[in-house]
């Protein structure tokens, strides 16, 4: 019998690792040959500053999870997330999580919102993660002249 509690916890500590960067020992919440699917509304334009791993991903095991979650989250760090709900129920999670970042190269902040779809084996591991992030504005770093113009 399905363990929800232990399904519940196994969400917020993936989604609490991606949005932080600390990858903890999340990699053994998954099942062997788990699916991650990650997709955005980002544009080709906006591939410099968002840089995420989108498409479909098949983990083969820990250590392939590990590498790949690892390769995750060094492309996304956080400056300010929150958690906005979480329903877990029989063999499916969700949850949403609204964001902002900051990117390292051009000062620029982006803020946008990632819902998360997980699906469950029996044994209570992670058998599919499905993520869509949506952009809601991006706001460019101001140079000095202008700042001193206003």
């Amino acid at each position: 019998m399905a363990d929800q509690n232990k399904r519940r916890r196994a969400v917020e500590d993936v989604m609490r690792a991606v949005m932080t960067g600390e990858i903890g020992s999340i990699a053994n919440l998954f099942y062997p040959g788990a699916v991650f699917l990650q997709r955005s509304n980002a544009g080709v334009i906006d591939a410099p500053w968002f840089e995420r791993m989108e498409g479909e991903f098949h983990l083969a095991g820990e250590e392939q999870t590990t590498a790949f979650l690892q390769e995750l989250l060094k492309r996304a760090s956080y400056m300010s997330y929150e958690i906005r709900g979480l329903v877990c129920e029989d063999d499916e999670a969700a949850s949403r999580c609204d964001w902002s970042r900051r990117d390292e190269n051009t000062g620029t902040i982006v803020t946008g919102t990632t819902m998360y779809w997980f699906g469950f084996s029996s044994d209570d591991r992670i058998k599919s993660l499905e993520t869509v992030g949506a952009i809601h504005s991006v706001l460019p770093r101001r140079k000095v002249s202008e700042r001193t113009a206003s």
